[in-house]
């Protein structure tokens, strides 16, 4: 029997504040443990949580870069939560009125519903000793803002749930929400997979797969936790319905808890905090706000003459991006910036494994570089050799070119004179070439550049080689 795979994601995303979301501690990512936590975030008895408000025009700010509604009403709630990663066992979240809903994330194939985006506080992270048989729990994160983006369960398989998963990343980072560093933390997903016969309109049972932190990841755990529900259905089984952790490392997953459903968590209004209100205005005023989102960027570099490809890969980092169009507003050559960028520049970005945020080349002086070579002051070889002294030095381009003697020269008498010594010393290619051997050029041309360098116009070159050739 042929089975089809239902999905719906959770994807729970760090909220780029300052503060945490209750209390004055720091969200910054790492340091030593339980170092950033307070009897607020800690819930000891008598703290009282005050809620930060740039979480909420963060949020805001999610809903609108994935379509979503943003509700004038939303409401915290309480989600008792016994478990050790919370010391006040309970998280405070939004159940009932969601600051967002009713969205979606065009994945190029289809689109897949959002049914809500609510804030919560994160959790804080345990620390599994296998050798001692222990667990050690850090609280440095209990507190930290998220939102989460709850899916319909449109999605039909991994690769959906990894482009859906990649697209709402991007969209994150545009947006200044989230860093959406999954192998931080700051992006997680947890995948509710169920499987259907294929003729069948009744969804299964389904399985929750906790906490995963790559695309990579996700495609696994769907792929292997398809598997092992259609052997048991095929074997006369039944699929439980449970939480799981997927291992990485054994490409399995295992039951870590029966599923809980939303009475199990006995929600109830939070007491401590009241409801919050934003006005249409205040939307209005984020919304305008907001920076040029993905979509909206590669449909400009494609009316700018830039091939699909090309501008698939500039917008897929926003800082790549930003990089391009301050280079492009120094020299407005959409077509040589970009593939001065995507040939060069990124090949030595790669190669040095720094980020395009840690290089501190200055677009403009790219820019300058893509002129130079345009209009023949350097050459097209003499320019990747430029840059990839500007990466190491931050130098001015055309103070390389003239250090290093690659200003291009239109002298014609070296370049005659040259010639007639490569003619002289390579009889034989001399007269392949006469008699119909048009590849042995590529030798002389060759021959001709090596010997003059850099700052020897190739234009000029090959045209007095073919004269003399053919004379």
């Amino acid at each position: 029997m042929k089975y089809q795979t239902v999905i719906g994601l959770e994807i729970h995303a760090e909220l780029l504040t300052h503060s945490k979301v209750f209390c004055s501690c720091s969200a910054e990512f790492g340091g030593e443990e339980n170092i950033r936590v307070c009897p607020r975030c800690s819930g000891m008895p008598g703290s009282l949580p005050l809620f930060n408000r740039g979480a909420a025009e963060l949020a805001v700010k999610a809903g609108l870069a994935l379509n979503c509604k943003i509700n004038n009403f939303s409401a915290f709630d309480r989600k008792n939560y016994f478990y050790p990663d919370l010391p006040k066992a309970y998280q405070i979240t939004q159940f009932n009125h969601p600051i967002c809903s009713d969205g979606y994330v065009d994945i190029g194939t289809k689109k897949i519903r959002i049914n809500r985006i609510h804030i919560e506080e994160d959790a804080g992270k345990l620390i599994h000793d296998e050798k001692r048989k222990i667990s050690l729990a850090d609280y440095n994160r209990c507190g930290i803002p998220l939102i989460e983006i709850v899916t319909e369960p449109d999605i039909r398989s991994a690769e959906e749930a990894k482009a859906f998963t990649a697209e709402v990343a991007l969209a994150l980072k545009y947006a200044g929400v989230c860093d959406a560093k999954m192998e931080q933390g700051s992006l997680r997903c947890d995948v509710n997979i169920s499987i259907m016969p294929e003729s069948s309109k009744v969804f299964g049972t389904r399985t929750e797969i906790k906490n995963l932190n790559s695309l990579r990841s996700i495609g696994r755990a769907i792929e292997y936790e398809f598997s092992r529900q259609k052997k048991l259905l095929e074997s006369g089984e039944r699929v439980i319905q449970q939480t799981l952790h997927w291992n990485d490392a054994t490409g399995v997953t295992t039951a870590l808890r029966s599923k809980e459903e939303a009475h199990d968590y006995r929600y109830f209004p939070e007491p401590d905090i009241p409801p919050m209100f934003i006005t249409d205005e205040e939307i209005n005023t984020i919304s305008k706000a907001m920076p040029e989102m993905p979509s909206a960027r590669k449909a400009r570099y494609l009316s700018l003459g830039l091939s699909d490809a090309d501008a698939s890969l500039l917008i897929a980092d926003k800082a790549l991006s930003d990089f391009f169009d301050l280079a492009v507003k120094s020299y407005q050559n959409p077509k040589s910036v970009a593939s001065m960028i995507i040939v060069e520049f990124l090949r030595h970005i790669n190669d040095s494994g720094f980020s395009v945020e840690e290089i501190a080349l200055p677009p403009a002086d790219l820019a300058q570089l893509c002129k130079m070579a345009d209009e023949g002051t350097v050459s097209r070889s003499a320019a990747k050799d430029i840059l990839k002294q500007m990466l190491k030095t931050l130098e001015d381009p055309m103070e390389i070119a003239k250090k290093e003697n690659m200003l291009m020269s239109n002298d014609t008498s070296a370049v005659e004179k040259t010639a007639d010594e490569i003619l002289a010393a390579n009889p034989k290619a001399v007269e392949e070439y006469r008699g119909g051997s048009a590849k042995v050029f590529g030798f002389l041309m060759g021959q001709m550049c090596r010997t003059l360098g850099k700052s020897a116009n190739p234009a000029i070159i090959k045209k007095i080689l073919e004269e003399k050739l053919n004379s």
